[in-house]
């Protein structure tokens, strides 16, 4: 079985491609960043979820939506909560999102921000703060933001991080914007909240990560961390090599460029799971996992994906966001349930729920809150988030096909049809400027290398290479709009290796 897939996975290489470039006559191609089916990002707050969409719509669900945290123009006491992803309004265009407790921010491709929900501490960014209603029945002045509000003066921005009460962005030119309760000096000596963008005094920064409390990590380009300690700027010792922090509860957690993971204090204000986080430690290594590429954490503790694809997570289990189908805490590392092929996960330093997404833009959720998929409260394993309502069930086993190490993305995944696997290739050649021609009369696709011509038939097993008839495992294939074909021998044709591995069903393509 082992040898057959090899032979199919060889006879599928080339052609995917070339036959999706061939149809555009008869049927339109579908590409990726328009198709509004599957999740290209997720961000975590502490009592909502964000996911957007390849189109660059955003779409919010949490447990509240009585401060317009969902973006959907609705807030107070009969705000309608669906339990379900909630489409943010006059929002278009998002490159980047984040939440906080319980507002959400978003980056445009022009590079302005724009905020919506809570505005207790100025963390919208309109130059006003929600007042509180007091016992005496003072009245209550509601500037909170039930649709995005966009942030003046803040331009060229990547990305941007929200905290309780606060908001954070990052400039392309590594300098780093706060405002709401960041309780900052300002330059004449005092401290308070910014209800507009304030530039803090870190350079070269790469990303930042909030816990509880005043706890704020910022990570440099140069693979440094540092904090804040009263107003003071403070480099973490001990740490160097950083390519991604997480700051959660009692802890904080800093991941090195050789895949291992370093926990510190995470010295926030509080208690967290019954343990005070004011947590002081110096940076230790942490036992039980390697080769992890990214880390977020919640207050319990942090959550890893590893190079593998697959996730893991440690610390207390409050929200059932260690994913292993129960409440049991664990000191050590444990396998979320279920996760495969995972390319991004998402966590919040102040919340019990975590996020994942697969290689084929499936959104997954789990932990503490409404997880999205229309239940109430608690998942202790992931569950599938829907992007439409007609999005077909994700499929049990992905196919990965890496060029030259890369992950590929495709709008149609690649799929295993009567033992046959069909992988569709439209960005590999066209990196090899193969040239396709259609034939809509005899629905015959011509692909042109140099001096190979390759002519296949759809629905017809048989085919030509210069000439030469040559055999098919299955016909070529018409999936959603994308064209999947089994080719023998075409990636030796076209001067590349094939490898199939059919423990992680993954396609290796190498060309150098």
């Amino acid at each position: 079985m082992v040898i057959q897939s090899k032979i199919l996975v060889k006879t599928t290489l080339a052609l995917g491609l070339m036959l999706s470039l061939a149809i555009t006559a008869s049927i339109p191609p579908i590409h990726a960043e328009e198709n509004n089916v599957g999740w290209k990002d997720i961000a975590v707050g502490g009592r909502v979820s964000l996911g957007m969409k390849n189109d660059g719509s955003v779409w919010a669900w949490g447990e509240t939506n009585r401060n317009g945290v969902f973006g959907n123009g609705e807030k107070g006491p009969s705000a309608t909560n669906t339990k379900f992803p909630t489409q943010v309004k006059e929002l278009n265009d998002v490159i980047s999102i984040a939440a906080g407790s319980e507002h959400a921010l978003a980056v445009k491709k022009d590079g302005t921000v724009w905020v919506w929900g809570d505005n207790l501490g100025g963390q919208v960014g309109d130059g006003m703060q929600t007042t509180l209603e007091t016992g005496s029945g003072k009245m209550v002045t509601d500037n909170n933001r039930a649709l995005p509000h966009q942030v003046e003066g803040l331009t060229h921005v990547v990305s941007v991080w929200g905290a309780r009460g606060k908001s954070y962005a990052i400039k392309d030119d590594g300098t780093l914007w706060a405002w709401g309760g960041i309780y900052y000096k300002k330059p004449d000596g005092s401290t308070g909240t910014y209800t507009y963008p304030v530039q803090l005094r870190f350079q070269n920064v790469s990303s930042i990560s909030t816990g509880y409390g005043d706890n704020l990590l910022v990570l440099e380009k140069d693979g440094t961390v540092w904090t804040l300690d009263r107003g003071a700027i403070v480099k973490i010792d001990g740490l160097s090599d950083i390519t991604a922090i997480a700051a959660g509860g009692v802890n904080s957690y800093a991941l090195q460029k050789d895949g291992t993971v370093w926990a510190f204090g995470s010295n926030g204000q509080g208690v967290v799971a019954g343990k005070d986080t004011a947590n002081k430690s110096a940076p230790q290594k942490v036992q039980g996992i390697q080769d992890i590429i990214d880390i977020r954490a919640t207050a319990g503790g942090p959550l890893y994906l590893k190079k593998d694809g697959t996730v893991w997570a440690s610390g207390d289990n409050l929200g059932g966001q260690l994913g292993i189908g129960s409440y049991n805490s664990s000191d050590v590392p444990v396998q979320v349930k279920g996760l495969m092929k995972v390319s991004k996960i998402g966590a919040h330093g102040t919340g019990f729920r975590s996020l994942a997404l697969r290689e084929d833009g499936t959104l997954w959720s789990w932990g503490g809150g409404y997880s999205g998929d229309g239940t109430e409260w608690y998942r202790t394993e992931p569950v599938w988030i829907k992007s439409t309502d007609d999005e077909a069930a994700p499929q049990t086993t992905l196919i990965s096909v890496r060029l030259d190490g890369t992950l590929l993305s495709f709008e149609q995944q690649p799929t295993i049809i009567n033992g046959s696997t069909l992988v569709p290739l439209r960005k590999i050649f066209e990196t090899f400027g193969t040239h396709v021609t259609w034939d809509a009369n005899t629905s015959t696709i011509t692909a042109t290398k140099g001096n190979n011509v390759l002519t296949l038939i759809v629905g017809n097993t048989t085919g030509s290479l210069n000439g030469k008839s040559i055999s098919l495992d299955a016909p070529p294939t018409i999936i959603n709009g994308s064209t999947l074909v089994p080719v023998r021998f075409i990636a030796e044709s076209l001067g590349t290796k094939v490898d199939w591995v059919p423990e992680t069903h993954t396609v290796n393509i190498v060309t150098k």
